[in-house]
């Protein structure tokens, strides 16, 4: 199935287009453009993309234990470090009735709740070119131990700028779950398993942290607030044992091969390029020098040698990291990209604004207790569950059923109509939880409840999808990529969430959520431009070289 480069086969993978033009006599030989894939091969088995070298050291090699352990491990810190930044929603009345008599306005207070996501997203844009400098393990040790760190100043606080600090800085570490946490699930599976270990991801962020913002009102209705960080702590601190004894180095750089014309090869990033010969041989007089691991007998390394916490620095790292700012510059020229980002944006954005005004809500308008506030959350769980099963598990297999539709070729873009349920559900999500907040005297408390669950399902399935996405239709940088989408959706997503309150006591909560519900539609509406136009512009930009 594949052969080590360099390869004399000039025959290279078309995509839909190139096939209807050769048709009509419009095209005498086939243009590969870069972002499809041949998934499917010709005697209809699912293909191993990218395609593992003969290194028992390839992280894609690994065995199932190991790749388990690294799962459970990005999983168990991604799921801590998101409960301890985005998880206040549920306790922010404490920090009013503590901050308020001190002479803090009510924005400051939110900035609690608000701040840590802005400064995730900013985090992003650091962690990602550390770990191109040091490597994947390093730079996730690091992200762990700050994080740590800042749960004990926060529960040691004794000052409102104290403990806001201790807030924003685990917010750069907590960057890590959103660009290099996913780089590293990426490394080590196949094309065709990606939705559902993303999916896994995912959802067990959600599940989990839903579980633990349940418990947060009733730890510090019993406990004090002091304890909510304390309990973080110390999972925080099993997160740092399973990051050092099960979560090995992924960072490995394949030789390039040929499979079908087409040449397969692993760039920096840890993410996979697919191009025809001509492309491969341009591109690979762009990339700086890096070894590559060739397939050769090479011994397996020992246990101990995999937890070393730093291998060494990456050949040409400081170009490599230089080179990813001005990447990631790059990606805004995609269209599909700013799509993406404004999706992913939007649809954090509405939960955040949702979690500063549940606990008003909830309170005043229900009567509910303080310890119970956090309940609201638990119809997340039955949500996030069904978001996974429906863009991982049926994600896979409608990708898979498109690309056996399309010749075996598999568009990026294919991965955007699994949206379109999710859309509608978010839509009534917000509707409903407007209404319930708005007229208390109308609905039950099963109102405010119901809208938030529906649209957490919505976020889910956004995330899932448009990371994928980002990662497939910039395909020569898919890592900027991927880190301008999960990064700028935070910073984007802070505006948008900062607006909410103010707009409440201004006008309404029909008035506030009917904005974000416009916002979220007209975005959403940009995604059909987007399927049809976006394979016509990635094979205008692979011509033009753009990317």
């Amino acid at each position: 199935m594949a052969d080590p480069l360099p390869t004399t086969d000039k025959a290279v993978a078309m995509n839909v287009e190139d096939v209807e033009d050769a048709k009509r006599g419009y095209a005498e030989v086939p243009r590969h453009v870069e972002g499809n894939a041949f998934l499917i091969g010709p005697d209809g088995i699912v293909r191993k993309l990218p395609v593992p070298s003969s290194d028992p050291n390839d992280p894609l090699n690994f065995s199932g234990r190991r790749k388990f352990g690294i799962v459970v491990a990005c999983c168990w810190f991604s799921t801590m470090s998101l409960t301890l930044v985005g998880g206040l929603g549920s306790i922010l009345g404490v920090f009013f009735e503590m901050y308020a008599p001190q002479g803090k306005t009510t924005n400051q207070i939110v900035w609690l709740a608000t701040m840590p996501s802005l400064f995730v997203g900013i985090g992003n844009y650091v962690i990602l070119p550390f770990a191109l400098l040091f490597g994947r393990r390093p730079a996730f040790l690091l992200a762990i131990i700050v994080t740590l760190g800042s749960t004990i100043g926060a529960a040691l606080s004794n000052s409102y700028e104290g403990h806001l600090a201790a807030r924003i800085i685990p917010g750069l570490a907590t960057g890590s779950t959103e660009s290099l946490l996913p780089l590293i699930i990426s490394d080590i599976t196949f094309l065709h398993e990606r939705s559902f270990y993303f999916g896994c991801y995912w959802t067990s962020q959600n599940v989990i942290t839903a579980v633990l913002n349940i418990a947060s009102s009733y730890e510090v209705a019993t406990l004090g607030w002091r304890w909510y960080y304390g309990i973080l702590t110390i999972a925080i601190g099993i997160g740092l044992f399973l990051t050092l004894f099960f979560s090995f180095e992924t960072r490995y750089q394949r030789a390039p091969t040929s499979i079908d014309g087409q040449i397969v090869f692993t760039d920096a990033f840890g993410v996979m390029h697919i191009l025809s010969d001509e492309e491969a041989r341009e591109r690979m007089a762009e990339i700086p020098e890096i070894e590559t691991t060739i397939d050769t007998q090479v011994p397996k390394k020992s246990y101990l040698q995999l937890i070393k916490p730093f291998e060494s620095m990456t050949p040409n790292g400081p170009r490599l990291a230089l080179d990813s700012y001005i990447d990631m510059a790059k990606a805004f020229i995609s269209p599909g990209i700013l799509f993406a980002v404004m999706l992913a944006a939007i649809s954090l954005g509405v939960p955040i604004a949702i979690s500063l005004a549940y606990d008003t809500v909830l309170q005043k308008s229900y009567g509910w207790p303080a310890s119970s506030v956090g309940l609201i959350n638990l119809g997340s769980i039955p949500a996030a569950a069904c978001a996974m099963f429906y863009a991982g598990w049926m994600g896979d297999r409608f990708s898979l059923w498109l690309a056996n539709r399309n010749n075996g070729v598999h568009l990026p873009e294919h991965r955007l109509i699994i949206l379109l349920p999710s859309f509608f559900v978010g839509i009534i999500g917000l509707m409903v939880y407007a209404a319930g907040s708005q007229w208390p005297e109308r609905y039950n408390w099963a109102a405010p409840v119901l809208g938030w669950s529906l649209f957490q399902f919505t976020f889910i399935v956004v995330i899932i999808v448009t990371t994928t996405f980002a990662a497939e239709v910039l395909p020569k940088n898919p890592g900027p990529a991927l880190v301008v989408v999960v990064g700028t959706k935070n910073i984007v997503a802070f505006a948008a969430s900062y607006g909410l309150v103010p707009m409440v006591q201004k006008y309404n909560y029909i008035t506030a959520f009917s904005v974000l519900t416009g916002i979220f539609c007209a975005i959403c509406f940009l995604g059909i431009p987007v399927y049809f136009f976006g394979p016509k512009w990635r094979a205008y930009a692979s011509r033009r070289g753009n990317w």
